[in-house]
């Protein structure tokens, strides 16, 4: 069996987890794909022989039907499942979203795609169930009635959480990942903030069933800092699960390797997870580039975890005395020198 990566010192789950999207066969909006398609169970196996010790997947990648063959491929190569997520943005009937559509069918197909996906998600042992906003917006405006289509939201979650809760009492979780644009030019359910606020407005008996998988990429995409918006889930105590990447500015979401583009930035999160106590996975959304070949696919997770274990290390050893001390003199800009040390000195 493959060595697994570990975080020295986290509380709760220390391994690592990624999606069996991850390793893709490299197509993108411009180009059809740059390598054969790898049958989404074999991939399973793939995984873990990375150093992955949980998978993650959509609906359409591991349908409810291979949920008994998913555990038992999982078992034998000794991987768990960390989420599951419906997928309401590939199939043409959900083009305009599947919540918040103007077509009250289509609605009701989201919904009893949701609720199957409930089902899947206890089936292969997962206990969260994530919600990407997907074509959950608008590309016009006044395309949707916004205040309709915000409760549309409210409704359609509040009747996930009653069925989850009744048939499976607390036995899963949901964790709602903000994204700001793309596909969609303008998302629901964009930053942190307005996914909190959702929250806020579900039934108060069904609110501690939701919480936030906050992704690297998205948060930079829209000129956020990922750090305060993982600060705010937390102090919130909604951050249920996490995605790490990277991005390189506000382009397209690159689901580029953790720790690439920006280290320092990087060093603090990981500083704030451990400081918090973060007991929840913490799962790569990453992608093979089309450039890469075949026998290299898992190169995208190989560099991920190990910048993160390097990151992670680091961390662990940046004094936080001196950090107080930093704030308690006012010197910000020694304090940022003082990380960068942490990150580069010997």
């Amino acid at each position: 069996m493959a060595t697994r990566y570990e975080l020295k010192g986290k509380v709760g789950i220390t391994t690592l987890g990624a999606g069996v999207w991850n390793i893709g066969p490299g197509n993108d909006p411009f180009g059809g794909p740059t390598r054969d398609a790898i049958p989404m169970l074999e991939r399973l196996p793939m995984l873990a022989e990375a150093g992955m010790s949980y998978y993650e997947a959509h609906d359409v990648e591991i349908p409810a039907a291979d949920a008994a063959k998913a555990n038992k491929i999982a078992k034998a190569c000794g991987l768990k499942c960390a989420m599951y997520t419906p997928s309401f943005f590939s199939a043409p009937v959900f083009k305009d979203g599947a919540m918040t559509s103007n077509d009250p069918a289509v609605r009701k197909l989201g919904l009893a795609n949701a609720l199957k996906a409930v089902d899947t998600t206890v089936d292969l042992g997962a206990k969260t169930m994530v919600f990407w906003n997907g074509r959950e917006g608008f590309d016009f405006v006044l395309a949707k009635n916004g205040r309709d289509a915000f409760k549309r939201l409210v409704e359609g979650f509040n009747k996930v959480g009653a069925y989850a809760k009744k048939t499976y009492g607390n036995k899963v979780k949901f964790a709602i990942e903000p994204k700001p644009n793309e596909p969609r030019a303008n998302m629901y359910m964009a930053n942190v903030g307005e996914v909190l606020y959702l929250i806020s407005r579900l039934e108060k008996d069904l609110q501690p069933l939701f919480g936030l998988n906050p992704e690297t990429a998205h948060s930079r995409i829209a000129g956020l800092d990922f750090t305060w918006d993982i600060e705010l889930c937390l102090e919130a105590g909604k951050l249920f699960h996490i995605h790490l990447n990277a991005q390189d500015g506000q382009r397209y979401d690159q689901d580029l390797p953790f720790g690439y583009t920006e280290p320092l930035k990087d060093l603090a999160l990981l500083v704030v997870l451990q400081d918090a106590k973060y007991a929840g996975p913490i799962c790569f959304d990453v992608k093979a580039p089309r450039v890469d070949d075949p026998k290299n696919i898992c190169d995208v997770l190989t560099v991920s975890a190990n910048n993160l274990m390097w990151l992670w290390e680091r961390a662990l050893a940046v004094d936080r005395k001196k950090i107080e001390q930093f704030r308690k003199d006012n010197r910000l800009t020694a304090l940022s020198g003082y990380l960068a040390q942490c990150l580069y000195g010997k």
